[in-house]
């Protein structure tokens, strides 16, 4: 992500699990390129992200999301209201293709429980693995989804010269299958 973002974007970040990662991959922002959209609850990040953009419009807006929390999200009337007052954000999704902090809190509070015995947690997989990246495609914007960690950064670089293009860009990154 430091390299391919400009200096100057702004990340707003609502993931749970990639937390760590995530910032060890941004301190290359400058001061108040980074907006944490967590709040106790999921579903604020697009939101957050398109209140930024208007705050500031000439900056790239990033959106940094887990495909759990893109889940809680308004995602259509955020693409909506990108295309529509053209907003352009760039989001990237962290596909681990659940709700793993769901998964992880289970696993944490019922070591010895049937769900840890039988390996079954009900709810947090997100299967079949929905194609995500056609829903920027849905609103005029360009949507990608990306297996091989080769080309993440080609990837991003193409969304990038989408957003400044003018169209909202969704690059759906899948972590493991």
């Amino acid at each position: 992500i430091n390299q391919v973002l400009p200096k100057d974007a702004i990340v707003v970040q609502e993931t749970i699990t990639s937390v760590p990662a995530i910032l060890r991959h941004v301190e290359s922002l400058q001061p108040g390129g980074y907006v944490s959209g967590l709040s106790g609850g999921l579903g604020l990040g697009m939101g957050i992200a398109l209140g930024v953009k208007c705050a500031a419009p000439d900056k790239l807006i990033v959106s940094l999301i887990g495909d759990g929390s893109f889940n809680y999200n308004p995602v259509l009337a955020a693409f909506g209201c990108s295309q529509e007052n053209r907003l352009p954000l760039l989001t990237v999704l962290f596909n681990n293709q659940g709700y793993l902090s769901m998964k992880m809190g289970t696993q944490q509070l019922y070591p010895q429980g049937w769900a840890m015995k039988t390996d079954t947690f009900y709810g947090s997989p997100i299967t079949p693995r929905p194609d995500y990246a056609a829903l920027a495609r849905a609103f005029d914007g360009y949507g990608e989804t990306v297996e091989d960690p080769r080309e993440v950064r080609p990837a991003l670089q193409r969304a990038l010269e989408a957003v400044q293009g003018g169209r909202a860009a969704l690059v759906d990154v899948v972590l493991g299958s």
